[in-house]
Formats: C-alpha cells, sequence, structure tokens
C-alpha cells in the first residue's frame, strides 16, 4: 500500500510540475496589475557586481505590452554598463521545467522609455542553458546598457507562457543534448549588474 501512494504521490508531483505554467497563467490573471504609470514604480538599488536573487512570485505584477507580468524595478549604479540575468529552471526533472525568458525596459533619468530589450539567441538552435555546480538548470543573458539609462525593469513576456521552446542542455562536465522547456511567469532569477 505505501508503495501505491508513493507512485501515486510521484505521479501528482510530476503532473503538477509538468502544468506549472498553466496554474502561472490563471495566477496572473487573478492578481490584480498596480503601477499604471512608470513614474509610481519603486525602485531598488543594487550593488554593482553583486548577484542578488529574485523569486518572480513574490514581485508586483504590471501590464507591459497589453499582458500583466511579474517584475522587477532597480536603479542602475552610474558606472553599471551590463546587465546579467540568470533564468533558473523550476522543477526537477528537465522534461517537466519551466524556465522565464527575460525581457528589459530601459528607462532615462525622468522614467521616460529609452528602449525595450530582449535577448538576442539563435533559436533554431536552441536556447543555451548550462548545469551549475549544485546542479541547477538556468539560462543566462546579458544586456548591454545605454549611459543615459537610469532604471531598469525586468520582466517576462507572458504571451509566451505554457509555450515550447528548445534549449540546447549543456552539463559542466562536457557535452549537450537538445531538450524541450516550457516557457512560464513565475521562476527564480538573479540580476548582476556590471
Amino acid at each position: 500500500m505505501k508503495k501505491v501512494i508513493s507512485i501515486a504521490t510521484l505521479v501528482i508531483l510530476l503532473f503538477g510540475c509538468a502544468n506549472s505554467a498553466k496554474s502561472d497563467l490563471s495566477r496572473l490573471k487573478s492578481n490584480p496589475a498596480c503601477c499604471t504609470n512608470l513614474s509610481d514604480i519603486a525602485f531598488a538599488t543594487q550593488q554593482i557586481n553583486k548577484l542578488t536573487s529574485f523569486d518572480l512570485k513574490n514581485q508586483p505584477i504590471r501590464i507591459f505590452n497589453e499582458a500583466k507580468s511579474p517584475f522587477i524595478a532597480i536603479e542602475k549604479p552610474n558606472n553599471s554598463r551590463f546587465a546579467q540575468v540568470f533564468s533558473y529552471a523550476n522543477g526537477a526533472f528537465v522534461q517537466t521545467a519551466t524556465l522565464v525568458y527575460p525581457e528589459l525596459i530601459l528607462l532615462d533619468k525622468s522614467k521616460q522609455v529609452i528602449k525595450h530589450l530582449k535577448p538576442y539567441e539563435a533559436w533554431e538552435n536552441g536556447l543555451p542553458t548550462t548545469l551549475d555546480l549544485a546542479g541547477n538548470l538556468y539560462y543566462k543573458t546579458q544586456f548591454t546598457l545605454p549611459e543615459e539609462a537610469k532604471y531598469l525593469i525586468f520582466y517576462t513576456d507572458s504571451s509566451l507562457n505554457n509555450k515550447k521552446t528548445t534549449i540546447n542542455w549543456r552539463s559542466q562536465v562536457g557535452g549537450s543534448e537538445y531538450r524541450q522547456l516550457t516557457l512560464t511567469s513565475f521562476a527564480k532569477i538573479g540580476i548582476k549588474l556590471l
């Protein structure tokens, strides 16, 4: 009987992981959006060369490009030229993992939009991901920040929610293979300003 319960629990957990993008989309729809005006957003400070982790489930939600998304708002240090974003996969297994695809809005000192940035990737070759030494799968991208940028808003494109993307899964010990991951809006990400 214990064996049957253990197997049933495992199946439920795997099913839950596989459907987390759907539940994330439902969560986005039910949570209220804030900050219609960009000048109403409170921007946090962050030290240069320090990796800071964020759980997007704990972040406020705003409408970007007519769709809701959690977001992180940071004031750029004066000597920062780059922003690295580490997007960590949810789930214990690559087959059922989900991942966020980060985007960035740059604002000037008067909080006017300068530009929107998306990571450039050769999607047909698979989104490049890596396993860290602890076995966590992540995607890393780097944005170049123009001199006039003063405020940064990191968010996810919720229109991609529940869509599949090919990843080029690379291990730390060498070798790679192509796998499918589901994109979502909630995950843990790290941001490092350089």
